[in-house]
């Protein structure tokens, strides 16, 4: 079987990686609140301190969520750059007459 070019296999990559991407942010705020909860909640907080504990860490993790996230939408845009970049060079290759350089 001889392998082809496809470009909607890159476009799947990429949108799997803005996918994957969603999901690191969510679960890096979760993971965060519950590790702020449990911190606040092994210092012997109580009731609101516990949240406020909670939600300070989550703040961390979404931020720490959101740079992973962009790396990830970084390759995805660069891997959808380089199929626009391939459709644009085939198309000016077809529009092109082909002619001989005088030398």
């Amino acid at each position: 079987m001889a392998v082809q070019y496809d470009p909607s296999i890159i476009t799947k990559h990429a949108q799997a990686l803005y996918n994957r991407a969603s999901g690191i942010i969510f679960a890096w705020g979760v993971i965060g609140f519950i590790g702020g909860a449990i911190g606040a909640s092994a210092m012997n907080a109580q009731g609101a301190f516990v949240l406020v504990g909670g939600l300070v860490v989550a703040l961390s993790g979404v931020m720490f969520g959101r740079a992973r996230a962009f790396s990830l939408q970084l390759q995805a845009q660069v891997a959808l750059c380089q199929v626009a970049i391939e459709a644009n060079t085939r198309r000016a290759m077809a529009a092109e007459p082909v002619t001989a350089r005088a030398g």
